[in-house]
C-alpha cells in the first residue's frame, strides 16, 4: 500500500473513531464538517484513500465507505422512531440513514432499524436513544420483544399470545399490558439486535 499524507492519516483516524463511537461510517458531509473543509476537498481525500487501498466503497449509500478486509456488514435502514412508553406516532419511513450490522446477525433477512423513545423497556436493557434492529416476516413467540402498531401507532413491547389473544407487555411495571381484545394490534417484526451510542 502507498503511504498516506498527514491529512489522509487524520481523515482515516477520524473515520475509525467515528465508527467505533457510532457503529456506522460517517458521511462525506460529517467528515467535511469535522475538518472544516469543503465536501469536494474531502471527496478528494477519500478517493486517494480508496486508490491506496485504505478504504473500499460498498454501493452508493451515503455511508458506503468501509475498511477493507473487515467482517462483512449489511446496511440496515433507520426508518424513524418507535415508542417504548406511550405510543405517539406511526413509524416514519424516512430511509435517510443507515447502520451497519454483521451479516452473521442479519443473515439475509429483511431488517430495518428504529430509534427508541421512552422508558417502558428499560428493565429489559432497552433505553431511550437506543437503536433497535427489527427483522420482518418471522412469527414471534411468547417472550420475544417486538415492534407493533397499536391502533396504528408504534410501540416496542414484549409479545405474548394466549389462545387468539395477543398481549403486549412493558418490562417497566408502570405501563399497562395491551390486549388485542381492546386494541388493534399489528406485529411488524421482532427485535434481533440493539445499538447504543456511547455518551461520555
Amino acid at each position: 500500500m502507498k503511504e498516506l499524507t498527514e491529512k489522509q492519516k487524520r481523515v482515516i483516524e477520524y473515520i475509525r473513531q467515528f465508527h467505533a463511537a457510532n457503529g456506522m461510517m460517517p458521511t462525506v458531509r460529517e467528515i467535511a464538517t469535522n475538518f472544516n473543509l469543503s465536501i469536494g476537498s474531502i471527496q478528494q481525500h477519500l478517493r486517494a484513500l480508496l486508490s491506496k487501498g485504505f478504504l473500499v466503497k460498498r454501493g452508493s449509500l451515503s455511508r458506503g465507505i468501509d475498511f477493507p478486509n473487515r467482517k462483512s456488514f449489511t446496511p440496515v435502514a433507520v426508518l424513524g422512531s418507535v415508542h417504548a412508553g406511550t405510543f405517539l406516532e406511526q413509524i416514519e419511513d424516512s430511509s435517510s440513514d443507515y447502520i451497519y450490522i454483521s451479516t452473521d446477525i442479519t443473515r439475509n433477512r429483511k431488517c430495518f432499524a428504529l430509534k427508541v423513545k421512552g422508558d417502558s423497556m428499560e428493565p429489559s436493557g432497552i433505553v431511550d436513544g437506543d437503536t433497535v434492529v427489527i427483522v420482518k416476516g418471522e412469527e414471534p413467540t411468547s417472550g420475544d420483544i417486538v415492534v407493533a402498531l397499536v391502533n396504528d401507532e408504534s410501540a416496542v413491547k414484549i409479545f405474548f399470545k394466549e389462545g387468539d389473544e395477543i398481549l403486549l407487555k412493558s418490562s417497566n411495571p408502570k405501563y399497562p399490558t395491551l390486549s388485542s381484545n381492546s386494541y388493534k394490534i399489528d406485529v411488524i417484526g421482532k427485535l434481533i439486535y440493539l445499538v447504543r451510542e456511547y455518551k461520555g
